[in-house]
């Protein structure tokens, strides 16, 4: 398949601002959080996030980090032991364990919110709302295009 010049370029140029902005988010997180949460790992902080906006089986977590259930459960496990989250039985289906946050998970949550307010104050604040409509509408068709090719 033939690329146009100017989309590589452009596509290119996308990238590099998307990593570079990765990048100042990520530091962001890390001056606000970093030594509250420093017995975190990479894995760990996603795992939170994934539960940031629902719980998750044991199996979901699983299926999203490409792992056997028996690691996610590790995974989970060594959060519980931490005090971030608590396993359930799901009432619907007692062979699933369902995975919320316990009361640390919940403050870690609240931090974050306040983190994502600051963030918002400070740099998407500042865009019209066209623009952030635009850009909204951007993110989710190149999202859209992402989860459809293998």
């Amino acid at each position: 398949m033939y690329l146009d010049e100017e989309i590589i370029h452009f596509s290119q140029k996308i990238i590099e601002y998307s990593n570079a902005l990765g990048s100042i988010y990520v530091e962001e997180y890390q001056r606000f959080l970093k030594h509250e949460y420093a017995d975190l790992s990479a894995k760990q902080e996603l795992t939170l996030e994934l539960l940031r906006t629902k719980t998750r089986t044991i199996n979901e977590l699983a299926d999203y980090f490409s792992i056997s259930a028996s690691a996610a459960s590790q995974l989970i496990s060594k959060l519980e032991q931490l005090g971030y989250v608590k396993r359930e039985i799901n009432p619907h289906n007692r062979r699933e364990i369902i995975v919320d946050f316990a009361q640390k998970g919940h403050e870690y949550h609240k931090n974050i919110e306040g983190i994502q307010l600051h963030m918002i104050q400070k740099y998407y604040a500042k865009l019209s709302k066209e623009d952030l409509k635009t850009l909204l509408s951007l993110y989710e068709k190149i999202y859209s295009i992402a989860k459809e090719t293998p």
